[in-house]
């Protein structure tokens, strides 16, 4: 129909038109009311002195500067978190070369370490394992950004301090808290936000007071957005969301040597939407919704810190993590059951030691960790004639893992600093007898066992030794080797889920999934300017995967082996004044050496470009462009995906008044509007899950 044409065509053009005003708009807004550039090399006080060195903690269990740490270790601050204004905190650590988003939905989308993602990375808020099913998102939407203070990250298994499940990586949240300070004094804040894609708003505020032996501190927070548009203007049918939260926790100083803190943190989601079908087996048409979603962590932490001797520091950590998620299943086809409303708790108690120790040369980490995850659960359907059954995914079950570990850092020469560590684990899993029903659809149905109680032990270790170089000043070479492991979680031994497509059955006898690891970095680092580049390769036996048998049974197996390796460079300048620009960008490729084809989950070339100006008060502003190449190296069921880029902006205006500092802060993400998905993404209505339009925030901050 040629008015159609025509009048299709006028849209694009429109479009195009609209998006260049958007882009002029912003580059003029940024670049003009900032203030010109000042020489960096020429600070105007100390405090204009930014040292790009950032220092880790997760890796060795003291403080370590990231460019002498053998292995991939990265590091967000709350301020860079919040930067771009993110739904949620994986949408920020996209930012970090090496990590991409798997979005089942906007609320808590899975982070991809290196083309490992789910259950082979693990995940802790304030050292506490984040235990629930990783089949559809329920992991990273449990923390509101602005309760974080920083975001670690490892990449792959480079520390001996975590044990199963590292051989992705780690991603360790702590929280903000209050600290001892010789004055008393009261904190606080107060962030309120507003977006228009998905329409809502976010409030966050905090509250706490300092002093000399003791310190309070209180948090709570809310959010309610409703169904987001994709860049074509097509709306995201059941992408919804809303949550709420708190925190309450206080820290007490007994004397010089020992200090205690106590924290009790509460989130809480309704009605969220899951677009993305994840990896769980489930109809296209059905409608996959949270109604309700816990998470709860009591925790207590003891730390002595001796005044003299080898002894440097001891830390005990005790917690309780609880996770209930409660799942509705509807608009299911009409050959089945109504809706299905699966539910599980996830209790995990844990506790673990750590000794930080010096002698000469030797800095020793030593310690021992063990924690319980407990599962319980039930599912609900509801049939077209009015009957009910209830069923369960799996009997009762629960893992337990107890280990010890250590670390030995040797500064062998001014020059040369040995890392070597490792540890051993026992781990036993076991459940309950599986009958068909718990209550059956009617009283006089069968109910069969389904599978015996059963229990499943073993033992296993990692391993890594690697090598920190300053061959000159500034510059860094690092190695790491490594073997590690992951233990066969609940679910993949026990599991029987059906939701209506096909059945997925766990292998109670699954082998540990076993990596061997490889990396090589080179940085610079100086007053002004940081940059790394690295290579690394995981070789993995023993993969565990959901193998199609029929096309009514899946299974999940071990494949023997699979092979992941890539490259990442990552630039930070800092050239003139307060502004930055950075770079970066990540490959990663990934192989079925068993079955000869590519392995499933690889995200393509990816990287980031961006400038920004961040002084402490006055004008603020950033420009950015996040990219990704087309991924064509795909499984043989796997879609590919055509490249894409998105530009990113914002821009704030800081200022103090007495005792209070204020921002007015306006932030545009996906400025032209490109329609687009992430390679990882997965969907079900659309069968591609789009990435969100262009979506503007504006926000008002408050601190004192």
């Amino acid at each position: 129909m040629p008015g159609f044409t025509l009048c299709q065509k006028t849209t694009r053009a429109n479009k195009k038109l609209r998006n260049k005003t958007y882009i002029f708009s912003c580059l003029v807004l940024l670049f003009l009311i900032l203030p010109s550039p000042a020489p960096a090399s020429q600070p105007q006080n100390p405090e204009d002195i930014i040292l790009l060195e950032r220092v880790i903690v997760s890796a060795r269990g003291s403080e370590t500067p990231i460019s002498q740490t053998p292995g991939g270790t990265a590091l967000m601050d709350g301020a860079s978190l919040l930067r771009s204004s993110p739904l949620g905190v994986t949408d920020a650590l996209t930012r970090i070369p090496g990590l991409s988003v798997s979005p089942d939905s906007p609320w808590g989308s899975e982070i991809n370490i290196r083309g490992l993602g789910r259950n082979r990375v693990i995940f802790l808020i304030d050292g506490a394992r984040v235990h629930t099913s990783t089949d559809i998102n329920a992991r990273f939407g449990l923390v509101d950004t602005a309760d974080i203070e920083r975001v670690e990250v490892l990449k792959g298994p480079v520390s001996a301090l975590y044990g199963s499940g590292s051989i992705g990586g780690v991603v360790n949240i702590i929280t903000k808290k209050g600290n001892f300070s010789p004055v008393p004094s009261f904190h606080g804040s107060l962030i309120t936000t507003f977006r228009d894609n998905p329409e809502g708003y976010g409030i966050h505020g905090r509250i706490q007071y300092n002093a000399p032996d003791y310190w309070l501190y209180a948090s709570g927070s809310r959010r309610d957005h409703k169904n987001y548009k994709d860049g074509s203007g097509d709306k995201i049918h059941n992408s919804q969301f809303e949550d709420h939260g708190g925190n309450v926790k206080a820290g007490y100083r007994w004397n010089s040597l020992h200090s205690t803190r106590i924290q009790h943190q509460y989130l809480e989601g309704k009605n969220i939407g899951i677009p993305g079908r994840g990896e769980a087996s489930m109809p296209q048409t059905a409608d996959v919704t949270y109604p309700e979603t816990l998470r709860t962590l009591t925790q207590l932490t003891h730390t002595f810190i001796p005044d003299q001797g080898l002894l440097q520091q001891s830390e005990l950590n005790i917690f309780h993590q609880k996770i209930e998620r409660n799942v509705r299943i509807d608009q299911l086809p009409p050959s089945g059951p109504l809706s299905i409303h699966p539910s599980a708790d996830h209790d995990t108690w844990g506790l673990k030691l750590l000794n930080s120790m010096k002698k000469g040369n030797h800095a020793f980490t030593l310690g021992a960790d063990i924690w319980e995850w407990e599962m319980t659960s039930s599912r609900t359907r509801h049939f077209r004639d009015q009957t009910t059954g209830i069923d369960t995914p799996l009997a009762d079950a629960k893992q337990l893992s107890a280990g010890v570990f250590g670390e030995n850092n040797w500064r062998i020469h001014p020059s040369f600093s040995l890392n070597m560590g490792g540890r051993m684990d026992f781990i036993r899993a076991e459940s309950k007898d599986h009958y068909a029903w718990i209550i059956p659809q009617t009283p006089d149905a069968p109910n069969p066992l389904t599978r015996k109680a059963d229990h499943h032990e073993n033992m296993s270790w990692d391993l890594h030794a690697g090598l920190a170089w300053n061959f000159v000043p500034g510059w860094s070479m690092t190695f790491l080797g490594a073997s590690s492991y992951r233990a066969p979680d609940l679910m993949e031994r026990f599991k029987y889920i059906h939701l209506g497509q096909y059945a997925v059955y766990g292998t109670p006898d699954l082998d540990p999934e076993r990596s061997r690891f490889f990396e090589y970095g080179l940085h610079y680092v100086q007053q002004n300017l940081a940059a790394s580049i690295s290579a690394f390769i995981n070789d993995l036996d023993d993969l565990i995967v959901e193998k199609r048998i029929n096309s009514e049974r899946h299974e999940m197996q071990n494949i023997e082996r699979a092979r992941i390796y890539g490259a990442e460079a990552e630039l930070e300048y800092r050239f003139s004044g307060h502004w930055h620009a950075a770079s970066n960008l990540a490959w990663t490729r990934g192989e079925n050496r068993s079955e000869k084809h590519d392995l499933t989950g690889i995200p393509p070339l990816n990287g980031l470009l961006g400038i920004r100006h961040s002084p402490a008060t006055g004008l603020n502003g950033h420009l950015e462009l996040l990219w990704a190449t087309k991924q064509t190296k795909v499984a043989p069921e796997e879609k590919t995906t055509p490249g894409w880029t998105s530009l990113n902006t914002g821009i704030s205006y800081i200022f103090r008044q007495t005792k209070t500092i204020h921002e007015f802060a306006l932030k545009v993400n996906n400025l032209m509007d490109t329609s687009y998905r992430e390679h990882l993404s997965t969907g079900r209505k659309p069968a591609e899950l789009n990435a969100p339009g262009r979506s503007l925030a504006a926000s008002y901050t408050l601190e004192f």
